[in-house]
């Protein structure tokens, strides 16, 4: 199974232990202040110093932050427009790969898959599964992508909670800008990686000159284009101005999307959240 390893830039809430800092009181390394050893009640914390110094005789014991874990969340677009080349085979990967991190890591993952009727098509609560990975390759392997996936009348708290996540967006985006906007309102109480599936050949005609039927996998819409080189760099653009525009977005509303296009590497993710974090 592919692993990456992801950060977060804020403390979990969480009293379980785990791996990441938190807010929580216990048994980890990093210095929190002092209190009163009846408080306390750990001898082995005891500090010398600071309690010869407490004014009223006191002993005084060492307080440390414990780290915790956090919960994972997977947000998946089950589209029609997701059927389309290897998107299938990257969305299975890449959730694979989130899954299994995570429970290397110790959090609980969950999967959410919106295929149509604002509802979810595919899902698996959030727990340390062990097999999860495995388990949504060949779900998603199997799936029936249809509908229209994503919308902006999905309640997410509904399915998430109010309890901070790091979640994964994972969609290829080709729905209105502003609808983009109000998932990202929506999800604002989370951490959200927005992850981007792309094929090159979504804006690189297979010939550069003639007539091209193309057709929208949710709409089931057709119509002709008549291709040459001049349309064929028109289209480039304009899916480098989409790359801009979602790139906006998503920095606005917390961090940068993770662009995929073609073929997922989990170091790319390494580097994403060390770029990120930092």
């Amino acid at each position: 199974m592919e692993e990456f390893h992801y950060r977060i830039p804020w403390r979990s809430g969480s009293a379980h232990p785990g791996h990441h800092k938190s807010r929580a009181s216990g048994g980890g390394y990093e210095f929190h202040g002092h209190t009163s050893l009846i408080n306390a009640g750990d001898p082995r914390h005891l500090d010398v110093r600071a309690s010869l110094s407490a004014p009223f005789g006191q002993y005084r014991v060492r307080q440390f932050l414990q780290t915790s874990i956090i919960p994972v969340m997977i947000l998946a677009d089950l589209s029609a427009s997701l059927a389309i080349g290897c998107k299938p085979m990257l969305l299975a990967r890449i959730s694979a790969a989130i899954a299994h991190s995570a429970r290397r890591t110790g959090d609980p993952c969950g999967f959410i898959g919106i295929a149509e009727n604002d509802r979810p098509g595919l899902t698996f609560p959030l727990r340390r599964h062990k097999m999860l990975g495995l388990t949504l390759v060949r779900e998603l392997n199997q799936f029936p992508f249809r509908g229209t996936g994503l919308t902006d009348k999905i309640q997410w708290s509904t399915w998430l909670g109010r309890r901070k996540s790091l979640v994964f967006l994972m969609s290829d985006f080709h729905f209105p800008l502003a609808t983009l906007e109000s998932i990202l309102q929506q999800l604002h109480p989370h951490d959200v990686v927005p992850v981007v599936l792309w094929l090159q050949e979504e804006w690189t005609p297979p010939v550069r000159w003639g007539v091209a039927r193309l057709k929208d996998p949710e709409s089931k819409t057709t119509r002709l284009l008549w291709l040459h080189p001049a349309k064929t760099r028109e289209l480039e653009q304009r899916f480098q101005k989409r790359r801009g525009q979602i790139t906006q977005i998503c920095q606005h509303y917390g961090r940068p999307p993770f662009f995929v296009v073609d073929t997922f590497q989990p170091d790319a993710l390494n580097r994403y959240f060390l770029e990120t974090c930092a």
